[in-house]
């Protein structure tokens, strides 16, 4: 069943003490110092705020972009790391998987001497460019981040830069290597240990840069670049391996090959030896006949 909504009681009226002013009576001014900065004095101190702040807000801008707060990674070092990343993504696509093939190991000598010059760039703008003036002059002991970061990007350039030397160490020890050779082999299996351990320092120097570091996209690396010591243990086992295989059958072959000789020479020796045998019994069959003129008959013969 409707019932009807609940009236609202009229609003009470105003109290006679809450009179309003009349048009005709002067109005009461706050108080305060609103009429200062309508004055020209506060008008030009209005106008200095104004200027301090954009200048304010310009040098933070400045301070960003450069780099110059102390406690942010400047601009230099963040140049230096993207290049730095793109050369281990160019890497990871340009150098081939390690093989024996003597081609592919002279495209990658190539490489190789290319990444390790652009690598001797970036060291050099790190250390011209990146930090404080006192750290890019020698003389910083300071622990801000922009030393920081910069002392951490250059050490996993420096752990890169041995990368590229021991791979271009066991690129030169595959070139026209004796496989068969055991001193050979054992400098080979050397050579990637200590790769693999110059890998592993490279991606953990590269991510101590990356850590805490809120103006670098990337937050951790593990280019395949990086794996080639494994990759190539697994290609150069397969060509040892198959070198030894070729190395066997050809030891087999040859031996195959001389037993067969042998056993010819030895079944001619019998032939000879027989031959001879047959010859020597015939010839006991025969006499010196005086009668025949120094000839010989056939004993059993005369008349």
């Amino acid at each position: 069943m409707w019932s009807p909504l609940p009236t609202v009681p009229p609003a009470a009226s105003p109290p006679p003490s809450a009179t309003p002013l009349s048009p005709n009576e002067p109005q009461p001014q706050k108080k305060g110092g609103g009429a200062f900065f309508s004055s020209p004095a506060g008008i030009a101190l209005v106008v200095i705020l104004g200027l301090a702040l954009v200048a304010g807000i310009t040098l933070g801008i400045v301070f960003l972009v450069k780099g110059g707060a102390n406690h942010e990674v400047d601009a230099a070092t963040v140049k230096v790391w993207d290049d730095y990343e793109s050369m281990l993504e160019n890497n990871s696509d340009d150098i081939p998987k390690i093989t024996t093939d003597q081609a592919s190991l002279a495209k990658t000598q190539e490489e190789l001497k290319q990444s390790q010059e652009k690598l001797a760039a970036l060291q050099k703008s790190l250390e011209k460019n990146a930090g404080t003036e006192a750290r890019r002059s020698g003389g910083s002991t300071s622990r801000n981040t922009r030393d920081v970061k910069a002392d951490e990007l250059a050490a996993s350039l420096k752990a890169y830069v041995k990368y590229l030397e021991k791979l271009n160490e066991l690129v030169t020890a595959l070139t026209g290597a004796n496989l068969l050779d055991a001193n050979t082999v054992n400098n080979i299996n050397r050579i990637l240990a200590d790769l693999s351990d110059l890998g592993a320092d490279v991606k953990v120097t590269a991510n101590k840069f990356l850590a805490d570091n809120s103006k670098i996209v990337t937050v951790k690396i593990d280019p395949p670049v990086l794996k080639l010591p494994k990759t190539a243990a697994v290609e150069i086992q397969a060509s040892v391996t198959a070198a030894q295989n070729a190395e066997k059958q050809r030891l087999e072959a040859e031996k195959a090959a001389a037993d067969a000789a042998a056993a010819a020479a030895e079944a001619e020796r019998q032939r000879q030896a027989a031959a001879a045998a047959e010859q020597q019994q015939q010839q006991a069959h025969y006499v010196d006949c005086p009668a025949c003129w120094g000839g010989t008959m056939q004993d059993g013969t005369f008349p």
